[in-house]
């Protein structure tokens, strides 16, 4: 299985960032999509991490797709 790191974008990758071992891409899409709702509940002004996004990456830790945490508010709207 591969394995995928989550971190917001534009912050140093760190050994303390979630990773997980997920079947492919469209499982990392959907577990960041869930990591991005449980940061934005915990938060107690969301729109200010409006333009802030989670990364995915993979084993190399080159980034493969992008979460936008706008995007996931409108979902959740």
């Amino acid at each position: 299985m591969p394995l995928f790191y989550f971190h917001q974008r534009d912050t140093p990758a760190c050994p303390a960032d979630q990773w997980r071992d997920l079947n492919d891409l469209g499982e990392a899409l959907a577990e960041a999509n869930r990591m991005a709702r449980t940061i934005l509940a915990r938060t107690p002004d969301p729109a200010r991490l409006a333009h802030d996004a989670l990364d995915i990456e993979n084993e190399g830790r080159a980034v493969v797709a992008r979460v936008m945490f706008a995007d996931v508010i409108r979902q959740m709207r």
